[in-house]
């Protein structure tokens, strides 16, 4: 069997006690011969991309059996931001969305945006510091790459605010739609009144403006970054 199917079929006991070919298939929603391909070719780079985002292991690890299996900061926040008892009717579920954002080269766009899973937060814990102006528009999605570093790292888990789409009038760190792809860059307003897009990593930085020629869709703020940052 290929190195990365048995790490595959390892986390899937390991984190949903699920085992078998068939038993891993469907929590995917791969069809079974899909996955008796990997136990041969390996795990294809968007099986591993659905795996992460539906059992939360790290797709580099899967691929590549380098680094730990699961992202250290997909947990839940710091115990000092959190109410100290919040109740099961104080949380709020949060859809995570299959489509991630890329730190890097960018990441193509599903054709809509499937919600894989949700996670529960603090509805008072979200009032108090995120303060959205819905929060239904709230969405959870994973980062990947190394460009926003030291600010979040790849394999992060991103509370993005989808009703938070003007850069101009809230500087911050925004999910971003260009030629089918997705990234996420830290958009400023210049003194000139252009948009500035740049990463935070100051050796790979690099830094964009944006004229009005750019065909571009904010597709959300991040107002969180799952190590504990506010933003």
């Amino acid at each position: 069997m290929h190195t990365s199917a048995d790490r595959l079929y390892q986390a899937a006991k390991q984190l949903r006690d699920i085992s078998g070919q068939s038993a891993v298939a469907r929590l995917l929603n791969e069809s079974p011969q899909t996955v008796k391909n990997w136990e041969t070719r390996g795990v294809s780079r968007s099986g591993a991309m659905k795996a992460e985002n539906v059992l939360g292991v790290r797709a580099n690890w899967l691929i590549t059996g380098e680094g730990d299996m699961t992202s250290g900061s997909v947990i839940a926040p710091r115990e000092e931001f959190l109410p100290a008892t919040p109740t099961a009717t104080d949380l709020v579920r949060i859809p995570l969305l299959a489509n991630s954002g890329s730190m890097g080269p960018g990441n193509e766009v599903l054709d809509s945006d499937y919600v894989v899973g949700d996670l529960s937060l603090s509805s008072h814990w979200i009032n108090q510091y995120i303060k959205p102006g819905n929060i239904r528009e709230l969405r959870f999605i994973h980062a990947h790459g190394e460009s926003m570093t030291p600010t979040f790292s790849d394999g992060d888990v991103l509370l993005v605010d989808a009703g938070s789409r003007d850069p101009a009038a809230h500087e911050g760190v925004y999910v971003l739609e260009l030629h089918g792809k997705t990234y996420i860059k830290r958009v400023r307003m210049r003194m000139s009144g252009m948009l500035e897009v740049s990463s935070d990593n100051p050796t790979i930085k690099t830094v964009d403006e944006l004229n009005g020629d750019h065909e571009v869709r904010v597709l959300g703020r991040v107002v969180w970054a799952w190590n504990g940052r506010k933003l």
